[in-house]
């Protein structure tokens, strides 16, 4: 909020600001030529007529077939309507480049007017030319500025009919050049296939193909397969169950031959008795031995068993009966022997067929073996043909496709472009254009008053920020961290009907003019003037109740602060609250208090510190009731010296003696040091900042060098408040504050007993 007072105060600022930018606004509207704008809508077709039918579809891949979907071909468009080709085709059309009056040359000039290129007036022509989509549609206007209406209409329709044309001329010349295209790729293509089915024919011949279903094939090799494992299987089987039988046939006719040779001696028909019972028990034993299937299973030999046992027992008689040399008992060894000999016979051959039978699986197993290696090698050579009869296949009916399908686009190729089938059309040709568009005066209008204010607003935040001058009362609590005492308004000599205006008890405000205005404390006590000193003189009294300040320096920073006001207007005040007051003029370079008075004494405080004068000779009761006046008498050499004296330090002793109050008037601190001699000598220090005029960093520097020195400052008074000013919120207002009757008028209800 402080900020924007502060704003308002320089409003002056912004409005002028506003006038200026509002005139040169003005000034320059009425400058600037009136333009007009044609405008012609053009509408895109995404599914455009085909006599063909939808199969057909056109070759042109940069369509919007391929991308109406799409919202960068849209943009494409918008700006191929503005680009320098289209311009181009405009200016030929209409031979722009020879016209001065669209390429604005002066009048003066089209004496000595030469023809511009063609790509110098389409670039004249583009900076006219504007797209605007139209939303959440299929159309597009196209809109050209001019200054004539009529060249406006007749550019926006030529633009309109080139872009057009020319959107068809590339649609044709993108759709022949596939077709030239496709056509060199057809005998290529035709050549491809031609090679693929030359192959194709060639395997077929070569691994006599006749069907081209290779399924009964591969059934035939797979049951024959899997006939050849079986049988392999089976054979195996066999074999190891005759290998085992075999092994135990020989070893069977092994031990056998083992058993016998062992007593081969007993064999002999003229051996011993003894000898041969045991050949006879041995060979018994041997073939009670044999008892593998083969050989319990064959007839002969058991025949042959049961020969044996005869030619025993007939042996075993003819022993008996017999001498060992007989014909008979040798006989019957003989056949003994003879049986023996074909039970071993009958073994052998018994071992040579179990062994001819192994071999024989074996043989059969070897060739089942080599017959299902053949049979699985031709499943795989199968394989291997249907692969390659597969991909021969495949790559003539890939060459074969590709083939139809260029040759089908070829000629649908021919014959879009013998339809000329355009997805753009003009939907409505431009009008004759009878408002201008520019200049907008409203819209000018409001842009420049928009930039006045921005300029104003920003020119019064210049000046607030440069104005380093006492402007609130936060500036002198916060900035000079010192208590504000009150403030004063700003007193003129119109009297006080604009001032602001207080009613005290049943007294009417006074609104008459003001002959002193620095006396308009005692002349018009009702005032808000005065109202507002005795609330300063109020604070003094409450920031000190047990010991009040006697003697207070008035002073400032700088001149004409209002420090003389300040102090006459508290000095009035103090005394109306009873009290003996004395006025010192000890500003002894430029004294002002005795005109306030309007008295001019010979003799003042000067005169009492050299000595001439006494302090009766020198004080003048004024016409203020309690308040007596020491003016400042001739105006001395040395100053500072004087008030820095050991007189003037007994001076001010005696005058505590003589009065409840003493207020001094001292010159401002900026211009001379009088005040840093005189303000540690008294009880405090109140100093007088004006409003816009006394400097921050200067009243900063003043309490600065006063603190630095001793003197104590109480506070600070704000003078110089217009009744207008924002800053005033502290205390303005139509005050009216009813007391008893009997309260004394120009009295205070903060005045000490």
């Amino acid at each position: 909020m402080e900020q924007l007072r502060q704003l308002w105060k320089h409003r002056w600022i912004v409005l002028s600001g506003v006038a200026l930018a509002l005139c040169l606004d003005a000034l320059w509207v009425l400058r600037q030529p009136k333009i007009y704008a044609a405008t012609a809508v053009l509408q895109f077709e995404p599914n455009p007529t085909r006599p063909l039918g939808r199969q057909v579809e056109d070759l042109d891949t940069s369509g919007v077939g391929s991308y109406w979907n799409i919202r960068e071909y849209y943009e494409t468009q918008y700006r191929v309507v503005k680009s320098r080709s289209v311009a181009e085709g405009v200016v030929r059309r209409l031979g722009l480049q020879h016209d001065p009056d669209f390429l604005g040359v002066p009048s003066a000039r089209r004496g000595s007017f030469r023809s511009v290129t063609v790509t110098q007036a389409a670039t004249a022509l583009v900076g006219r030319i504007r797209v605007e989509p139209v939303k959440e549609s299929r159309l597009m206007n196209i809109v050209v500025e001019d200054q004539s209406p009529r060249r406006a209409q007749l550019l926006a329709n030529t633009i309109v009919d080139v872009y057009v044309q020319r959107n068809l001329d590339h649609r044709l010349g993108s759709t022949r050049d596939a077709v030239r295209w496709l056509s060199n790729q057809l005998d290529d293509l035709r050549t491809n296939l031609s090679n693929a089915e030359e192959r194709l024919q060639t395997f077929r011949r070569e691994h006599s193909i006749v069907s081209e279903n290779f399924t009964d094939q591969r059934n035939i090799l797979g049951n024959r397969i899997s006939q050849l494992s079986e049988a392999l299987t089976q054979a195996q089987v066999r074999r190891f169950a005759l290998t085992a039988r075999t092994a135990e046939v020989v070893r069977a006719e092994r031990d056998v031959l083992r058993s016998l040779q062992t007593v081969s001696n007993g064999m002999a028909i003229d051996a011993p008795l003894a000898d041969r019972v045991r050949w006879r028990d041995q060979v018994g034993v041997a073939m009670s031995q044999l008892t593998a299937p083969e050989f319990l299973t064959s007839t002969v030999l058991t025949a042959m068993r049961t020969q044996f046992e005869s030619a025993l027992r007939e042996e075993s008689t003819s022993e008996i009966r017999y001498l060992q040399q007989s014909l008979e008992l040798r006989g019957a060894r003989a056949r003994t022997n003879s049986v023996v000999s074909l039970f071993r016979a009958e073994v052998a051959n018994i071992r040579g067929a179990a062994e001819a039978e192994l071999r024989g699986v074996q043989r059969s197993e070897a060739n089942l073996r080599a017959e299902l290696l053949i049979a699985q090698r031709q499943a795989i050579e199968l394989n291997q043909q249907e692969m390659m009869y597969s991909r021969l296949t495949r790559e003539r009916e890939n060459h074969s496709k590709i083939f139809g399908i260029v040759l089908e686009r070829t000629t649908e190729g021919n014959l879009m472009g013998s339809l000329q089938v355009n997805n753009m059309s003009v939907l409505e040709y431009a009008l004759l254009p009878g408002i201008p568009i520019k200049p907008r005066v409203p819209l000018s209008l409001a842009v420049g008053g928009i930039a006045g204010v921005i300029l104003g607003l920003l020119g019064a935040t210049v000046a607030v920020l440069a104005d380093r001058t006492v402007r609130s009362r936060a500036d002198v609590e916060e900035g000079l961290n010192t208590p504000v005492l009150g403030f004063l308004p700003l007193v003129n000599g119109r009297g006080m009907r604009n001032q602001y205006k207080y009613r005290y008890g049943d007294a009417q405000p006074q609104e008459g003019p003001v002959d002193n205005l620095d006396l308009v404390v005692h002349s018009h006590p009702t005032s808000n003037v005065a109202e507002l000193t005795r609330g300063i003189r109020t604070n003094l009294l409450f920031m000190s109740p047990d010991t009040p300040f006697q003697m207070l320096m008035v002073t400032s920073a700088s001149p004409r602060e209002g420090k003389t006001f300040t102090a006459v207007s508290l000095a009035i005040s103090l005394a109306q609250s009873g009290k003996r007051v004395l006025l010192v003029d000890a500003d002894l370079r430029r004294p002002r208090v005795h005109k306030v008075f309007r008295v001019h004494p010979p003799v003042g405080l000067t005169s009492i510190l050299i000595g001439e004068a006494t302090h009766d000779e020198a004080v003048i009761v004024t016409e203020v009731p309690n308040l007596s006046l020491l003016p400042c008498g001739p105006i001395p050499p040395n100053p500072a010296e004087l008030l820095h004296s050991q007189k003037a330090t007994e001076f001010m002793a005696f005058l505590r003696t003589q009065y409840d109050r003493i207020v001094f008037d001292s010159p401002p601190i900026t211009a001379v040091t009088d005040a840093l001699a005189l303000g540690p000598q008294l009880d405090g220090v109140v100093l007088v900042v004006r409003v816009r005029q006394t400097r921050r960093d200067q009243a900063a520097d003043v309490l600065r060098q006063l603190r630095a020195l001793g003197s104590k400052v109480v506070g600070c008074v704000v003078n110089g408040i217009e009744p207008n000013d924002s800053n005033s919120y502290y205390y303005t207002g139509q005050y009216n504050y009813s007391s008893h009757p009997n309260d004394a008028a120009g009295g205070s209800s903060d005045a000490r007993p």
